[in-house]
């Protein structure tokens, strides 16, 4: 049984993840967010007080931090530049300074948009970071912190399913306006997202393993639109209703049109994990969730 410290569990992914890794000793950051599990040990302090941090980890022996904390809204992080830097570098960057003092693993959860979109295959692990936003950059900025470290873990992943915390997933987006609207979906943006579920067996199967290295957690490309409609007929809504689109720099802040990753090298290291990497059993995984 490990001591984990959890940064972000009241969010999307926390909430999953909470769930894989209860049989360990879990400590919880929240900031502002109210949490109804009453048997986690919930904890708030300033994250990016070093002292505070290390009183935490002393009392606590934590021996493995679990950073969640990203701020996803690209267009948010380009007008609230300060706040995205804090949590997407000051935090990594105060985590990898404990965890090479008090030889202790930080798993951190990074992004898919990294690079600049223009290739036509999916980005490796090796691929060249080329950010297009400030989303990007801080986060790619955190990823180099984090792999000072190179005991670390860095996850970059996207992922979708049944959105508890805020109902705004990719999979909710599409699921409860279908029923009464149009959906409009970008046809030329492509990713390799993977249901939730899956996401956090890979993290908890990567925990126990001791894995370290960056891994892609991914499936094949496939466009926003193609993803729409493959959840459309899975749960039996009117795919017709999902209209294709093409991104609009003009409404947006710039981001990649391609931002699919390559699974290989965690398929290769840990090939049983195959299954669990194929876009069919992401799909069937939303019956259970709607």
């Amino acid at each position: 049984m490990k001591n984990i410290f959890l940064i972000g569990g009241s969010g999307f992914l926390g909430y999953y993840l909470l769930k894989e890794i209860k049989k360990n000793n879990l400590f919880c950051y929240l900031n502002k967010t109210k949490f109804k599990d009453t048997s986690l040990k919930i904890v708030r302090f300033n994250l990016i007080d070093f002292k505070e941090l290390k009183k935490f980890i002393l009392k606590n022996k934590i021996n493995l931090i679990i950073n969640l904390s990203s701020i996803a809204n690209v267009d948010f992080c380009e007008k609230n530049k300060k706040h995205a830097y804090n949590v997407h570098v000051n935090i990594p960057r105060l985590l990898t300074k404990a965890s090479l003092l008090y030889k202790l693993k930080v798993i951190h959860i990074s992004t898919d948009h990294l690079f600049d979109g223009k290739i036509k295959s999916s980005y490796s692990e090796k691929s060249n970071i080329k950010p297009l936003n400030y989303y990007a950059k801080t986060k790619s900025y955190g990823e180099k912190i984090i792999f000072k470290n190179k005991e670390n873990l860095i996850i970059r992943t996207n992922f979708f399913g049944a959105n508890k915390v805020n109902y705004n997933s990719f999979s909710d987006v599409i699921i409860f306006n279908l029923k009464k609207n149009p959906v409009y979906l970008w046809k030329d943006v492509y990713f390799s997202p993977i249901h939730i579920k899956n996401l956090c067996f890979i993290i908890n199967f990567l925990i126990k393993k001791n894995a370290k290295g960056i891994y892609n957690v991914s499936t094949k490309k496939i466009s926003k639109y193609h993803l729409g409609i493959l959840i459309a007929k899975k749960i039996k809504l009117d795919f017709k209703k999902i209209i294709p689109t093409h991104f609009d720099s003009k409404k947006f802040v710039n981001r990649p049109r391609n931002m699919s990753l390559l699974n290989k090298k965690l398929i290769k290291r840990y090939p049983n994990l195959k299954k669990y990497l194929l876009l069919n059993a992401q799909i069937n995984l939303l019956k259970k969730d709607y």
